[in-house]
């Protein structure tokens, strides 16, 4: 069997910062192996794999598309992948001193926080269903394992088996609309498919129903509304790390490969209502996310409930596949990495019983007694909830903004107020942390180091920085998106 014409020349330096990932995830297992008494080495080791990852995604001039034209390699890409790295790298932080708290610290944790990165990568370079699936599948995997990692926490071991068994029939509704796809189209590359439904008829009912089930599949995997009734559990059962990664990471990758798919079906879309059921996904998701998180005293719940919402705010960009709307995507995947997975880690600091909830009683006072977290949590609070100069009010305006350019001013208009209403629980956060005493007796001190110390400085710096000085990235991520819609 010849291999060469799916071998094109530069190969392997278009997968080579996902062959760091593997290398150094396989070696985090024999470390942990044969030399057990090494914990302090493994999450050092899993940083240097991430940055080197880094270091070689950054200076990649190799680009174009490879192995028969199903992966490709462009500066969207490029954006996606660090946004993946720099989650893994805060993530790794504020893992190294809750695992060691916990006593829980493994190679094989930090193993599949890479093994995961490297399914997310296949997602968003993935220009054939397939890869598609098999990233998501790498991807699904290690979140399995890793939901469960705290394996003694009844309530660890039940989120695992709720996101196991829901993901399973989401895996099912994706292979089912790609397979029905392939019955239509001939073909899974989504290029193909593209040239195919420039003549397709937009009244065929299987092409519906495959979009419905790839809806499904995919809603799933973002926690839209109403495929969203696992992750409130899941985020609080699971080690806050853990959540912290789940809630932001594979949400790009996820909607990368919708935005991908979407391209392809940019002829047909005009001519069927398929868009009004992504509309009505994201209203629902914008509305649900907001208005049960009011209620929410455990933090890692009202964080999952507001990450529906900001899936929600997403998704309305993508409703008119067009350059800005990507790169709106984009800037908001990079913001909202720096922002959720920074408030989880002050969460995750929370020295208390993980099985007992996580809740705004134990913030009370941090901001005086621990004046640094107390700061980072407030910054990442402003900016989850949209207010200047932080860099989440520039994501949602450009969100919005998007939205309103492509004729979609209603959902933009209830995404506004949906984002007004979030404002309340988001400063209910501050105001407990300023502007509450603690109860007798009841003082939950943060415990953290100079990992999670310098995980929060990154995520305020770039909050910050990205709020003040937006055009940068805003260019970047533009001339990015401008590239990929390139035929």
């Amino acid at each position: 069997m010849n291999l060469h014409p799916l071998l094109e020349p530069g190969w392997v330096n278009a997968i080579l910062p996902e062959l760091i990932l593997s290398v150094v995830g396989m070696l985090l297992i024999l470390v942990d192996a044969f030399a057990p008494r090494a914990k302090g080495v493994l999450a050092p080791i899993a940083l240097l794999g991430l940055i080197g990852a880094s270091w070689v995604e950054r200076l990649m001039d190799v680009g174009g598309r490879f192995f028969g034209g199903t992966y490709e390699i462009s500066p969207i890409t490029h954006i996606f992948d660090l946004v993946f790295l720099l989650t893994g790298m805060l993530v790794t932080l504020f893992a190294r001193e809750y695992l060691d708290r916990e006593n829980i610290e493994g190679g094989d944790f930090y193993a599949l926080i890479l093994w995961g990165t490297v399914g997310m990568m296949m997602m968003a370079k993935g220009l054939d269903l397939l890869i598609i699936i098999l990233g998501l599948e790498l991807l699904s995997v290690c979140i399995f394992v890793l939901l469960g990692y705290h394996r003694k926490l009844p309530i660890a071991n039940e989120a695992s088996l709720k996101y196991f068994l829901m993901g399973a029939f989401a895996t099912g509704f994706v292979l089912y609309g790609t397979a029905l796809f392939y019955g239509a189209t001939q073909s899974t590359n989504l290029t193909v498919m593209a040239r195919w439904f420039q003549t397709a008829d937009g009244a065929n009912p299987l092409l519906t129903i495959a979009f419905v089930l790839l809806m499904a599949g995919f809603g799933f995997k973002l926690a839209l509304a109403p495929f969203h009734p696992w992750a409130p559990d899941v985020y609080q059962g699971s080690p806050t790390p853990v959540a912290a990664w789940l809630s932001v990471a594979p949400k790009a990758a996820t909607l990368i490969a919708l935005a991908r798919i979407f391209w392809a079906m940019s002829p047909i879309l005009p001519h069927t209502s398929w868009m009004k059921m992504v509309a009505a996904l994201a209203v629902l998701s914008m509305i649900v996310g907001n208005a049960v998180a009011i209620v929410q005293r455990d933090l890692k719940r009202m964080l999952a409930y507001s990450g529906i919402a900001h899936v929600g705010y997403m998704t309305i960009a993508m409703l008119t596949v067009r350059d800005d709307s990507i790169a709106a995507v984009a800037v908001y995947a990079v913001v909202y990495a720096l922002m959720n997975v920074g408030a989880f880690g002050v969460v995750s600091m929370l020295a208390k019983n993980q099985n007992d909830p996580q809740t705004l009683d134990d913030i009370a006072g941090l901001g005086f007694r621990r004046p640094f977290y107390g700061l980072a949590l407030a910054i990442c609070m402003f900016s989850l909830s949209g207010l200047p100069p932080t860099a989440g009010f520039i994501s949602k305006f450009y969100i919005f903004k998007t939205a309103v350019e492509s004729g979609h001013t209603t959902v933009a208009l209830i995404g506004i107020l949906t984002s007004i209403v979030s404002v309340y629980y988001y400063l209910r956060v501050v105001y407990f942390l300023y502007m509450k005493e603690p109860a007798a007796g009841a003082v939950v001190e943060p415990v953290g180091g100079v990992f999670a110390a310098g995980a929060l400085a990154i995520s305020m710096i770039g909050i910050l920085l990205i709020g003040i000085l937006p055009t940068p990235l805003f260019r970047v991520a533009g001339e990015a998106a401008r590239m990929m819609l390139q035929p």
